[in-house]
């Protein structure tokens, strides 16, 4: 039924704009997180928010919560790999710190609980309290493997992938809030 409408009263270059343009706020965006952040990486925010369908037809403000979507599966996901090392024999002191970032997941969890109907309520400022103490939760998961030499974190690539997706959710609320 669209595409009649489409094809009669449309005029080709307005469609192709539009499809265009669908994809475009992603990569604007993310263009515009990176710029306002050194610490956004700009391929890594389009892959991510890339990643879920509903950034084809999604807006500034519909990119944001699905950042925080991200963000979300990502402490949960982060959170599930902790208990399943955890259950495996690890050295104490590797044992000791994945005890410390289990407990600093459940905060980060906790932290992100209340975030998305912030969100929607656009009240930006408690979405970014929120992400802002996963992000602080989440490097001192990470910095607690460095105090001891030559023992590396089992979790740097999980803690490096929501701290980006924390990074790239509180530049899109910048944007939001400043349109």
């Amino acid at each position: 039924m669209d595409q009649p409408f489409i094809n009669c009263c449309m005029p080709p270059s307005l469609v192709l704009f539009h499809a265009r343009s669908a994809a475009d706020v992603v990569a604007d965006t993310c263009k515009k997180s990176a710029a306002s952040s050194p610490n956004v990486n700009y391929d890594y925010c389009v892959k991510a928010l890339g990643s879920d369908s509903r950034s084809s037809s999604a807006d500034v403000q519909g990119l944001g919560l699905i950042a925080l979507n991200l963000l979300e599966s990502s402490v949960t996901s982060t959170a599930s790999h902790i208990q399943e090392l955890l259950k495996q024999k690890q050295d104490p002191y590797v044992q000791k710190r994945l005890t410390d970032c289990s407990d600093l997941y459940s905060d980060a969890a906790d932290s992100l609980k209340g975030a998305v109907g912030s969100y929607q309520a656009k009240q930006y400022m408690d979405v970014q309290v929120a992400v802002s103490a996963v992000s602080t939760d989440v490097d001192t998961c990470e910095s607690q493997f460095k105090d001891k030499k030559g023992v590396t974190s089992p979790l740097t690539k999980q803690n490096g992938d929501v701290t980006q997706l924390s990074y790239i959710e509180l530049a899109i609320i910048a944007i939001v809030k400043g349109s």
